[in-house]
């Protein structure tokens, strides 16, 4: 078993990039937070963002992983409105007992971040070991690696990249 689950909603593909960009990295499990009803169209950016500015929480289909299978739950959610995504709010509410060590990161347009990632911590009642914040514009210019590493080399049980990178390297020239 892997010793970091990465969870996190998207709703355009940005967060999800970083997420996978993150597993990549770190060789941790995925869970995407996925809802019964989908947020398409206006409406669904209506709903998104009226929730999101009443702290609402969203229905979310169950999880697939269960987080205390993990020492280290990595969160990831966008920034809706300034504010924390109300899917990823219904999944912390429901699965914040079963966390035992916590990361913190979120995607953005413009700002509200550091706001997003305080209200995330509180929700999980823990201080996270590391936290990150990515512009959209970065992620889609693929310009965050750096701050990517630097995460993840907060994550005490992280594998370095660098070090993972190496190794399969190594593994793959003939002895």
């Amino acid at each position: 078993m892997k010793s970091i689950l990465i969870v996190y909603y998207s709703h355009t593909g940005v967060t999800a990039q970083v997420a996978h960009a993150l597993a990549r990295t770190c060789g941790a499990d995925l869970e995407q937070i996925t809802e019964p009803q989908p947020r398409q169209g206006v409406a669904g950016y209506l709903r998104a963002v009226w929730q999101a500015l009443r702290q609402q929480p969203a229905p979310i289909n169950p999880p697939r992983h269960h987080p205390a299978d993990y020492p280290v739950v990595v969160l990831g959610t966008p920034v809706w409105a300034g504010h924390l995504s109300s899917p990823m709010r219904s999944y912390i509410l429901q699965q914040r007992e079963h966390f035992r060590h916590v990361a913190l990161f979120c995607t953005m347009g413009g700002s509200g971040g550091a706001g997003v990632l305080t209200a995330m911590a509180d929700l999980c009642n823990k201080l996270p070991m590391a936290t990150l914040c990515v512009r959209q514009r970065d992620v889609l210019a693929e310009r965050y690696a750096a701050a990517l590493t630097e995460f993840v080399h907060e994550l005490p049980t992280a594998e370095p990249a660098e070090e993972r990178l190496a190794a399969a390297d190594g593994a793959s020239r003939p002895g």
